[in-house]
């Protein structure tokens, strides 16, 4: 590294130096003598900068790219803190003292594939500050091309390289690198994006310059900071194994106080009830944070530059997401977000619903819900037995059950809750509901018996009522019976022990005609199970056919007891029969 403070005797002497070559090849022209022939060999390059270069070793063979850093630079190794910056830019060529450089991304294309019977050798190349208070920025010698800022790098000198082999007796080997003489093997390509330049005298690249080179901008990089990413290249020719490339980083160093720190935040988002909390997004440069249990996540005090971004320790179930390039700048927040597809791992939760007076309950709607997470799609339990089974996210081994559309006389216990669920499913959960026996149900009915002869009308039909007393005792029954315009009543029969009643016909030959009706029992012969009540007789009217569905309206229902009771509540009607009249 050369500072300022120590160039001015060197600069003055490299540039008489300089001069007096440009000079003496000037004066060699006016003297009318013909210019030396252009080899096929590298340029010369003063001897004083050569020990300065860092040396690419390339292996295409390997596909490996190992960076030396300079033996010697032009001056001795000073520390930033005793530059003179105050006096201006310090001039120099780049040393292991300032920057040190990372090679990635090693590709080699097929025989001809660029250029005819050529391979073309690339690989990407990032400069690193190394200094914490010292900025990179375009040098003032060698000169850069017009309109170039930045660091300016350039390759000077190919060789190709090949291993002889080894000798020696036993364990002591000696390895031989035998540099060729075939310079013209290897070119600098055109991914050095700088075309040839002439940095040592300014006076451009004509068909015999020696000291041409083409070269690659870096830009300015700010203390303790990173280039961008430059890709780089040679072509060779195919017999080529190796080959050593030394290449010259030129900058001034100017005071720079170190950026801020910036920092790196976003959200990483996952499917429905997976949880990524305790996840690692990491920045390269050493930086990394935990994604939060809702999917943020802040790395702070990343500093400045081209930073890539990634996501580790994931489930695995899941498949980490692209990493992202992002560029954090000096105490400003930078944003990358990431999906992660995750397939998520399911189990079964089996059991039975039933209930406390024994059997299983049909048609109950049960949930899971995993905790932390969200219910699973309900199931319904299976008729005679009340099974069920469920499919859920096993991402956690527990949860609770939750029931609807539970029977009126049963008890919803609310949630029931669960644990040991694993991909292999969960069985043997039983849910006991606790249920009282339902009211008991006294139906009544209409029955048609079949149409006789008899009667005014030469045409009559009876009518039985029936009642289904169950185990309980039953007394007294009333309501009324509509038949329609074309039927009659004619008379009654008491088919059970019902001893008294009253009927009331009106309406005779109306579509509102109505039967009302009344009975009970007074005698000790109480009626149980299913009976009949009572039968009605009707004359059907002359020359009538078609149909009739007769009404049922009940208006008393009684059971015997100490006190009797009024069951109507519990006393529905079945359905009532149509009676088809030819």
């Amino acid at each position: 590294m050369l500072s300022f403070s120590t160039l001015v005797r060197r600069a003055a002497a490299l540039t008489t130096a300089a001069t007096m070559v440009a000079l003496a090849a000037c004066s060699s022209d006016k003297a009318g003598s013909l210019p030396a022939a252009v080899l096929p060999a590298n340029p010369a390059i003063p001897a004083q900068y050569r020990g300065a270069a860092f040396v690419f070793n390339v292996s295409a063979t390997k596909k490996t790219v190992s960076v030396t850093a300079p033996t010697a630079t032009i001056r001795n190794p000073i520390a930033a803190a005793s530059l003179n910056l105050n006096a201006g830019p310090n001039y120099s060529l780049l040393g292991a003292d300032v920057i040190d450089l990372s090679t990635s991304n090693f590709q080699a294309s097929a025989v001809g594939a660029v250029l005819p019977g050529k391979v073309r050798i690339t690989f990407d190349v990032t400069i690193n500050n190394r200094l914490s208070g010292i900025r990179l920025i375009t040098p003032t010698f060698p000169t850069p091309p017009a309109g170039v800022t930045g660091v300016q790098a350039f390759p000077f000198e190919i060789s190709v390289t090949t291993t002889a082999g080894s000798v020696g007796q036993g364990s002591t080997t000696n390895e031989i690198v035998v540099t060729s003489p075939r310079f013209g093997a290897v070119v600098p390509s055109t991914n050095w994006d700088g075309n040839s330049h002439n940095f040592f005298n300014d006076a451009g690249c004509p068909s015999t310059a020696t000291d041409c080179f083409r070269y690659e901008s870096f830009g300015q990089i700010e203390p303790s900071s990173s280039s961008s990413t430059q890709q780089v290249g040679f072509d060779i020719e195919p017999t080529v194994g190796d080959f050593r490339v030394k290449v010259l980083l030129a900058a001034d160093l100017e005071n720079g106080t170190p950026p801020a720190p910036g920092s790196v935040s976003g959200t990483v988002t996952t499917p429905a009830g997976v949880s990524l909390a305790g996840a690692t997004v990491n920045v390269s440069g050493g930086f990394s944070g935990t994604v939060g249990a809702g999917g943020a996540y802040t790395v702070a005090s990343v500093t400045t530059g081209t930073k890539t971004v990634s996501v580790t320790n994931l489930p695995s179930y899941c498949v980490a997401p692209a990493s992202q390039s992002v560029t954090v700048s000096s105490a400003a927040a930078s944003t990358a977000n990431f999906t992660v597809a995750c397939t998520i791992p399911t189990g079964s939760i089996a059991g039975t619903v039933t209930s406390s007076l024994g059997g299983g309950i049909a048609n109950v709607s049960i949930t899971a819900t995993p905790t932390g997470g969200s219910a699973t799609a309900a199931v319904t339990t299976a008729a005679t037995t009340g099974a069920f089974s469920i499919t859920t996210p096993a991402l956690v081994s527990g949860g609770v059950l939750t029931l609807t559309n539970v029977p009126s006389n049963c008890t919803n216990p609310g949630p029931t809750a669960y644990t040991g669920l694993t991909t292999t499913g969960l069985s043997g959960i039983s849910i006991v509901l606790t249920c009282t026996p339902p009211p008991p149900e006294y139906p009544v009915s209409l029955t048609w018996g079949a149409i006789t002869t008899g009667g005014p009308t030469g045409r009559q039909v009876e009518l039985t009522v029936s009642w289904a007393a169950q185990t309980q005792q039953v007394v007294g029954l009333a309501g009324a019976i509509g038949v329609g315009a074309n039927l009659a009543y004619a008379s009654r029969t008491f088919t059970s022990s019902f001893d008294f009643g009253a009927a009331n016909f009106t309406g005779s030959g109306t579509a509102g005609s109505s039967l009302s009706f009344a009975y009970g029992a007074v005698s000790p012969a109480f009626e149980t199970g299913t009976f009949d009540v009572i039968k009605f007789k009707f004359n059907i009217a002359a020359g009538f056919s078609g149909s009739i569905t007769p009404t049922l309206t009940l208006s008393e229902a009684t059971r015997q007891g100490a006190t009797p009771t009024n069951i109507l509540s519990s006393t529905p009607v079945s359905t009532l029969p149509t009676l088809v009249i030819p």
